[in-house]
């Protein structure tokens, strides 16, 4: 009967390591619109590899650890722009108490999956750019 305790607890600790690396992964999808549409997207955020040719709308991959995530949106004509993107801990990351226990921390921590980035959506408003801006 002890060995079988023991045998199920290391399947559910096998299965379990990382409540949000499980359930949400350790990237995450971020929708970009810009008004007007049609601004060109650059991400740094980690070393996820985004189209480099993304217009608005689209939607881009983030890093959830990196410390410092932005997304920069330019459209000739318009003042650029820049989000910061900040990091949260995500709801998943507690699972880890009842289901991942310290291996499951552990490895959220690790790999950023313990964070969610907020904004989860980015709308931007351009702004004209100034007759007497340096172009």
């Amino acid at each position: 009967m002890k060995i079988m305790k023991k045998n199920a607890l290391a399947l559910f600790l096998l299965f379990n390591f990382g409540c949000a690396s499980i359930v949400h992964q350790t990237t995450q999808q971020v929708p970009v619109a810009s008004n007007p549409p049609g601004a060109a997207v650059t991400v740094a955020c980690g070393d996820v590899n985004n189209d480099p040719k993304l217009v608005t709308p689209t939607v881009v991959t983030v890093h959830r650890k990196p410390a410092r995530c932005t997304i920069s949106l330019a459209k000739d004509g318009y003042a650029p722009a820049s989000i910061d993107l900040q990091r949260q801990m995500s709801g998943w990351y507690l699972g880890n108490v009842l289901f991942g226990g310290i291996i499951g921390l552990i490895v959220d921590a690790a790999n950023g999956a313990m964070y969610n980035r907020t904004p989860d959506r980015v709308d931007v408003s351009l702004a004209p750019a100034s007759a007497d801006a340096p172009k």
